[in-house]
């Protein structure tokens, strides 16, 4: 039986440490130096098929851009259109991949008929097999097409808010705080102004009749956005297009409501200028090519996204040296994740 990763060895790799991850069980307080084999991993977590359709159909491709992009470059880095199309699909796979017991152990659900529970999740295996067989964009907005019979609320919400989100590149360097990376892979986020964003914009497109405003309506859900951590100094923070209209070159003046007066206490983290979308360049007949700026984080602002990152841990997390994370350790005291254990070994 096959040992399958949920966490692919590609990202483990990247926050080695002396060659080890510092590899935790937060039921168990419990901490472990370990190797990247027999951390976020079980025998027949997938089937064999599904493990090999991993690796031809999604991860040899985004190890290539992890190890000579993403990770590589220090400013900025650009993407044809295929190569986000890999990011999109490598992000939405990693949704996707991970099994967590709070879905399987929730009330509501448990309460369903088997045929009610696959509108709403599908199946585990064929959610993450419909993604992988996608080529291009338009093979994964079938999902998202209303009476679409392939799909289900599960795959529908999370291709909507990846897709038709925007990419943000973030670094930690010169703040010294390292991300931790949790059994999920990822964290979302939906703040305080997760639906007045929609109402608002909606609103504004029907006064305006504002072609742009009517586009972006429609792309928006109540998610503000996903953090993706992809190597122990870098994430992939997948943003709201609501956000484009909140940047310094937006010409719309956003007003933010009392409870969010502005960025930062709307997303927890950074600044309009931290959320700047891609520069877009048309180089052919329907294709661009995107040029992300690669930002770089407060230690306020990792803090925040660890934060995240926790929140969305199931059982195990890891990280690459207990002194980077002293910060997020500090700041998730009083919190309800209790990490006093990993001062104490």
């Amino acid at each position: 039986m096959i040992n399958s990763h949920y966490i692919p060895q590609f990202i483990l790799r990247h926050f080695l440490n002396n060659e080890k991850i510092q590899y935790c069980d937060l039921k168990n307080k419990k901490i472990e130096i370990r190797n990247t084999k027999s951390v976020f991993s079980e025998k027949g977590y997938y089937p064999e098929y599904l493990e090999l359709e991993l690796c031809r159909h999604v991860e040899s491709q985004f190890a290539n851009l992890l190890n000579n992009k993403f990770a590589v470059s220090k400013y900025r880095f650009t993407l044809s259109a295929d190569e986000m199309f890999i990011l999109k699909k490598y992000l939405i796979i990693t949704v996707l991949r991970y099994r967590s017991s709070g879905l399987e152990k929730d009330q509501v659900l448990l309460h369903m008929s088997d045929h009610e529970r696959d509108i709403i999740l599908g199946d585990f295996y064929d959610n993450i097999c419909k993604i992988l067989q996608c080529s291009k964009r338009e093979d994964a907005f079938k999902y998202i097409s209303f009476g679409a019979k392939d799909s289900n609320i599960q795959l529908f919400a999370y291709v909507k808010d990846i897709f038709n989100s925007y990419t943000v590149a973030v670094k930690t360097n010169n703040c010294k705080e390292d991300f931790i990376i949790p059994d999920s892979g990822w964290a979302g986020y939906s703040g305080p102004i997760r639906i007045k964003k929609f109402n608002a914009v909606f609103d504004l497109a029907i006064k305006t009749n504002d072609p742009i405003l009517f586009q972006i309506a429609q792309l928006i859900t109540p998610h503000d956005y996903s953090v993706f951590p992809i190597t122990r100094n870098m994430a992939i923070i997948n943003m709201s297009a609501f956000f484009k209209l909140c940047t310094k070159g937006s010409p719309y003046n956003i007003i933010f409501p009392e409870e969010a007066p502005n960025i930062s206490s709307a997303l927890g983290f950074g600044s309009s200028e931290i959320i700047e979308p891609p520069r877009t360049k048309p180089i052919g007949r329907m294709k661009n090519e995107y040029t992300i700026e690669i930002k770089q984080l407060s230690t306020q602002d990792v803090c925040f996204l660890n934060s995240l990152l926790f929140s969305n841990c199931n059982n195990y997390f890891a990280f690459s040296d207990i002194s980077k994370i002293q910060n997020t350790i500090e700041y998730m005291k009083g919190s309800t994740i209790d990490l006093s254990f990993l001062n104490n070994q």
